[in-house]
């Protein structure tokens, strides 16, 4: 089933930065130097492939559940800033690139009668910094655009604060990775409450993602709740909840062994479950409120991440 509003998956916790090695040779006139490593490099990339049985956004929007979709992700970072880790700034950092969803089902690009589908669905510019704070905390603001290019929707503008803790210090293996996050709809919609003249509006979402690690597989359960503002799905057909979704997952990740030079490859294959709280998205998560009301969900997806 095809919607009329969609989004990114918000930037996940992006892998340690790689060393650089390579030697250089020094000379002088009377003595010659031995080889010396330079710095890490400060700039680095992260390569994302996701394949997957639906596009499904964070916030409920079923955009596609036909075929295969396809989505990319590349960000550039930049180290601007690093202290000691126990430092109140401990690191600064700068981060930049797009996402983009393709799907193997073509859906219109316009409203109007005889509009001819594409399989390029969206693509997203992704602009933010992330500061390490106080040795275990991060906070991370990031603006993004969501630039539709099916069925005449357009683009919204929207900024994303997140704060998180490692609290590995006092849990260990039984750590939960707890955040608070913070997500604001600066211009347009990013649900298909637009469709209904709702104005742009917030949610705030709670969040753990705890994990454990047999040999080199990893396995995450992240869980989380989203908590929006009257506003965010509207009242159209019911008077708003406080409770919007919630959401469980498991996703495994396993490294790739590669040669070096090539960067930090891993594969990843999960689901989530995805229950709808609030009356509003329940219609709104699937044909735009125009359809019949969808109680939840499941994705099941798998895919490819790369860092260099």
């Amino acid at each position: 089933m095809k919607h009329v509003h969609a989004g990114i998956r918000s930037v996940t916790t992006l892998a340690a930065a790689s060393a650089v090695s390579a030697a250089a040779l020094f000379a002088t006139a009377t003595t010659a130097q031995a080889q010396e490593a330079p710095p890490p490099s400060r700039l680095h990339a992260l390569v994302g492939l996701t394949f997957s049985d639906k596009y499904l956004t964070p916030r409920g929007m079923i955009v596609q559940d036909e075929g295969l979709t396809v989505q990319t992700l590349l960000l550039g970072l930049l180290d601007v800033y690093d202290a000691k880790p126990d430092a109140f700034l401990s690191d600064i950092t700068l981060v930049g690139g797009y996402w983009a969803d393709y799907a193997t089902e073509g859906i219109p690009e316009g409203l109007a009668p005889g509009s001819s589908d594409t399989n390029f669905i969206e693509i997203d510019p992704i602009l933010g910094v992330s500061l390490g704070l106080a040795k275990n905390w991060k906070l991370d603001v990031t603006y993004t655009a969501f630039c539709m290019q099916i069925l005449d929707i357009g683009t919204s503008h929207h900024l994303e604060t997140k704060l998180g803790y490692n609290d590995t210090d006092l849990l260990g293996r039984f750590a939960l990775h707890p955040y608070l996050l913070y997500w604001n709809e600066l211009d347009g919609k990013a649900t298909a409450a637009g469709n209904f003249g709702v104005d742009e509006s917030f949610y705030f979402e709670l969040g753990v993602a705890p994990s454990i690690t047999l040999g080199s597989l990893k396995v995450e359960a992240p869980l989380r709740v989203l908590l929006p503002d009257d506003e965010f799905y509207g009242e159209t057909f019911a008077e708003a909840s406080d409770v919007g979704l919630y959401e469980v997952g498991l996703k495994a990740m396993l490294p790739i062994s590669m040669p070096a030079g090539y960067g930090f490859w891993s594969a990843n294959l999960g689901v989530r479950y995805m229950n709808f709280v609030d009356d509003n998205l329940k219609q709104l998560s699937t044909d735009g409120g125009f359809g019949s009301p969808t109680d939840d969900t499941t994705q099941i997806y798998g895919g490819l991440t790369i860092f260099f």
